[in-house]
């Protein structure tokens, strides 16, 4: 178990002051609640340790062409706990982007985010292209790419809350994801110092520059908070990127203590980060959890292929039932 996991199992209750954070489908029945409440966010934060120490949740969940009650349940069920799923289907059994479209549906996932780069489907192809507008983009390049929620660049109105991540054909060598829960970076903040989830709740905390192509703006600054709450579902959502470029991050100290802080939490070797290579047929299915990726290389005849598919929508556990997929 992660050292900063050991020590906080074994805390003490501490009255401290910071934003709402809701519980609702995170632990059934808990009602919404403030975390200056240090009696329920105690419990919440004690169930969320307890889930990140259990190691079966990691396992991939089967999902067959056709996914069965039981299925979507397991897969809701470890979502729910550690803040994202794994799930395998067989190479064979014909998922597509319309399958992973009607995946997202059992989970309450219909509005997808139809980026600059997105296919008709809203569903985006990632691969390595050369040419073309994606090329100027690193997710569609071979190169690593650093920590980060999806959308951190997004309007406020317009932030991403669930993403499903699904792997085709891995590349020939590399390409390993890692993968974080927010709520996890959350607690080891606020544990470290209760100012920090505070300074990055700060409706300036973090700022990222237009987005400029052949001298037409396409996207304007975009400011707003590392840390919110949903409005709709009262979850925790997180909107950051470790990038070093094209970023202002708030200049006060505690803020920008706070960024070195999560940064050596996301880099360093006993964090809780979960490093996972996806094989064909699998993928992740997240409430926009915190991911990476390493390099790759692609060969002659294997060469990476992922379809990600970015919701405004939260996922809804509830919602889960019997589909025909196919």
């Amino acid at each position: 178990m992660p050292a900063f996991l050991r020590l906080a199992l074994d805390e003490n209750l501490r009255t401290l002051n910071g934003v709402f954070l809701i519980a609702r489908g995170i632990i059934p029945g808990m009602k919404p609640f403030p975390f200056q409440d240090p009696a329920a966010y105690e419990r919440w934060r004690a169930q969320k340790l307890r889930w990140a120490s259990d190691d079966s949740l990691l396992t991939p969940t089967p999902l067959s062409a056709e996914p069965t009650v039981g299925e979507l349940q397991a897969l809701g069920e470890r979502t729910s706990k550690r803040g994202f799923a794994i799930y395998q289907t067989h190479p064979d059994s014909g998922v597509d982007k319309s399958w992973l479209i009607r995946l997202g549906q059992q989970f309450g996932l219909e509005r997808l985010d139809s980026n600059l780069c997105a296919d008709p489907e809203s569903i985006t192809t990632l691969k390595v292209k050369a040419s073309d507008r994606p090329a100027r983009y690193i997710p569609y390049s071979n190169r690593s790419i650093n920590w980060h929620t999806d959308g951190y660049y997004n309007p406020a109105d317009q932030q991403i809350n669930a993403l499903i991540l699904h792997c085709e054909s891995p590349a020939a060598e590399g390409g390993e994801n890692g993968l974080f829960d927010i709520d996890l970076a959350y607690i080891a903040l606020r544990d470290e110092n209760p100012d920090f989830v505070a300074a990055l709740a700060h409706p300036r905390a973090m700022s990222i520059p237009p987005n400029e192509e052949a001298g037409s703006r396409i996207r304007d600054w975009e400011t707003g908070p590392v840390f919110r709450i949903n409005p709709e579902t009262g979850r925790l959502h997180m909107r950051y990127t470790a990038r070093t470029r094209n970023i202002v991050w708030r200049d006060d100290p505690t803020t920008l203590e706070a960024v070195a802080f999560l940064q050596n939490l996301l880099t360093s070797g006993d964090n809780g980060v979960i490093r996972y290579r996806l094989s064909a047929g699998e993928g992740v299915i997240c409430n926009n959890a915190l991911h990476c990726r390493t390099g790759f290389e692609d060969s002659a005849d294997q060469k990476r292929l992922f379809y990600r598919a970015r919701y405004f929508d939260s996922l809804d556990f509830s919602r889960s039932r019997s589909p025909r997929l196919n």
